[in-house]
């Protein structure tokens, strides 16, 4: 296929060089048909000597066509085709095809024409010397010239026929030839694939059995990255909120010289530890159970709450954050753990991004049903949260503005949360006045 090709190629670029090379011989003929008539009517030497000159390039090709027409002589039709102002470059493809070709028909149907042309050529050279002659003599009538110059332009006509329908027989010649290499390329091509079809089809059950086994072990290491991904996230996040809350817990112990009001704390900050310990450990439950999807069962609202707001009622310097529930929708069937994981974050950080210029601060939690979805609702009177920061605060690792307290996570655990139990969360808020989360869960 490849010689088949490459030659196919050299034979395409030789009749391309040889239909470029009738242009040259076209432009030849015609520039000297001009001067000549411009010699007869001014008899301008000038004009004269240009008629010699460009008629020796139809008459260079002349002399490459007889070169190679009988006892070859390449190097004589060599410089018979530089003559014609044919490229350097195309010359050796030139004497190829001509040498290699011309016995074959549709090929010596082109010499034939291009031999008709080199004919006319030569009676448009003889005319040119008698013109010489006879207005070197002296002796040359108006009606001599009149008859001189419709001589030239019979010639340059019959030319010109000549010349397109040399230009089209390579061209018939060049379909032809991609013809009956299409064919036999589609030849080679069914033979090849004929005998690759039973080897491919041993490699191909060989092959399908190895990608399965490769997408299997990929996916199995992907739910296994992406798994400990969240837990990471989620235990490095949600741990801080407790955390926050134990520092407030801590100055108010440094503060209080009460026994029995600092015994008080010391109870707080353990049941705020045993709870996040309990958090962690259905954290690696979750982890261990990520391949059974969405866990639904029967859990309450209120008790959950009641969780989150337990690890989450103090703020930074020990300061009380009000939290207030409003739950009119209590059972559901969802995921504890995701519902958990939901309140947490928004809680913590409603309590996180307080506004300390308020006399009062608060958070409120309500749930209720509307149009067969559970709505959980969390609003604050904090910080609010910028119109332009809105739309990317779920992203991972966005952090808003200035924003030194997020690592840019907690809501993006968030949103995922929500979006695993096929539910909806949107945000409103007001910058210096109140932010409220809002997320429908279908029931």
């Amino acid at each position: 296929m490849i010689v088949l090709n490459f030659y196919t190629i050299r034979t395409l670029s030789a009749a391309r060089a040889y239909i470029n090379g009738e242009s040259q011989y076209s432009k030849g003929q015609k520039d000297a048909s001009a001067h000549l008539i411009n010699y007869i009517t001014l008899e301008n030497n000038e004009d004269y000597a240009a008629f010699e000159r460009d008629i020796s390039v139809p008459a260079g090709d002349h002399t490459a066509r007889v070169a190679l027409s009988s006892n070859p002589n390449k190097e004589l039709a060599k410089k018979g085709f530089l003559q014609g102002k044919n490229h350097p470059a195309d010359i050796d493809d030139l004497v190829w095809l001509f040498s290699n070709f011309q016995h074959l028909p549709m090929f010596q149907k082109v010499i034939g024409i291009w031999t008709e042309g080199d004919v006319m050529v030569n009676k448009l050279h003889l005319i040119g010397k008698q013109a010489r002659e006879q207005i070197t003599g002296g002796k040359m009538s108006a009606a001599e010239k009149k008859q001189l110059v419709l001589a030239i332009n019979n010639i340059s006509a019959d030319l010109t026929i000549k010349e397109q329908a040399f230009s089209d027989t390579l061209g018939v010649i060049c379909r032809s030839i991609n013809l009956y290499v299409f064919i036999g390329n589609v030849f080679i091509t069914l033979v090849i694939l004929g005998s690759s079809l039973s080897y491919a089809g041993i490699m191909l059950n060989n092959l399908v059995r190895s990608q399965q086994k490769v997408v299997e072990q990929n996916d199995s290491l992907q739910l296994i990255n992406s798994g400990l991904d969240k837990f990471v996230f989620n235990v490095t996040h949600d741990l801080r909120s407790p955390l926050i809350a134990l520092m407030g817990l801590i100055s108010l112990i440094d503060d209080e010289s009460d026994p029995v009001q600092v015994k008080a704390y010391i109870n707080m900050m353990k049941d705020s530890l045993e709870k996040q310990d309990r958090f962690i450990n259905e954290m690696l439950l979750f982890i261990q159970s990520k391949n059974s999807g969405l866990v639904k069962k029967e859990c309450y609202l209120l008790s959950i709450i009641d969780n989150v707001i337990a690890q989450n009622h103090y703020g930074v310097g020990g300061k009380k954050i009000q939290i207030y529930k409003e739950v009119e929708k209590n059972r559901i069937d969802s995921d504890a753990l995701k519902l958990q994981v939901i309140l947490n974050n928004l809680v913590s950080n409603a309590i996180k991004y307080s506004d300390p210029d308020k006399e009062r601060q608060w958070v409120k939690v309500k749930t209720y049903e509307m149009n067969g979805s559970a709505v959980i609702e969390v609003e604050d009177n904090g910080l609010g949260i910028r119109k332009n920061d809105q739309e990317r605060i779920f992203d991972k690792f966005y952090m808003s503005g200035s924003n030194k307290k997020s690592s840019g996570i907690g809501l993006y655990l968030v949103k995922d949360a929500v979006t695993q139990m096929e539910g909806k969360i949107t945000v409103q808020s007001e910058p210096g006045l109140y932010s409220k989360f809002i997320i429908s869960i279908p029931l």
